[in-house]
């Protein structure tokens, strides 16, 4: 398949997957759900109650299944980004673990606020990032050109690192009903600055 370029992305990203959609089965947990257990893990570490963002939509639970969050620093109010990986799940139960990004800080050891800055950084070590929503939308490019109706597909507004085996996870809605659906896009390849991912789709709605 001919590569896409994206006009809003400093990196070119393509090589879809057009039979790439999967289906994923297994316990779901909500987002706000996620996030205090995540913020009960940090607590005892940071020694104070830190603020986690799942987001609003449902999470299959799977084992090293890794979920974007971000948590605000209790101390400075910084916005960190955080990973959070289930382990050790065996049917509805699970454990996790909880990553925190450092603050990046600048020569003077002072934190940096300005996000275009840290954008400007991360290009600047070779890695891939873009939009949530872009991943989101060429998410719904894969299921049209499958399945002849265009969803909606929420992914959020966080900009994504893309590496290989990175889950990134979403809300899918049926345009036929309105129904919702947890979904998973997991990066298969990355070859420089393409790309490509498979779609997967809870089998039972949210």
């Amino acid at each position: 398949m001919p590569i896409r370029k994206l006009a809003a992305l400093p990196l070119a990203v393509g090589a879809l997957a057009l039979s790439a959609c999967s289906v994923e089965a297994g316990p779901t947990i909500s987002g706000e759900d996620l996030a205090e257990a995540a913020a009960d893990a940090l607590e005892p570490q940071i020694g104070a109650r830190a603020d986690v963002d799942c987001g609003d939509d449902s999470i299959i639970v799977s084992q090293d299944k890794e979920v974007d969050c971000v948590t605000t620093d209790p101390a400075t109010g910084e916005e960190l980004d955080t990973t959070v990986t289930f382990t050790g799940v065996e049917g509805d139960d699970w454990n996790i673990q909880v990553e925190v990004a450092p603050a990046e800080v600048d020569e003077d050891g002072v934190a940096e606020e300005d996000q275009t800055e840290s954008d400007d950084s991360a290009e600047d070590q070779g890695r891939l990032e873009l939009p949530a929503e872009q991943l989101a939308d060429e998410a719904a490019n894969v299921l049209e050109a499958q399945n002849g109706s265009r969803p909606e597909i929420d992914c959020g507004s966080v900009n994504i690192e893309i590496y290989v085996d990175r889950q990134h996870f979403c809300t899918l809605t049926d345009p036929a009903n309105g129904s919702e659906y947890a979904t998973t896009i997991t990066i298969t390849e990355v070859d420089g600055s393409q790309f490509k991912f498979n779609v997967s789709v809870a089998s039972e709605p949210n």
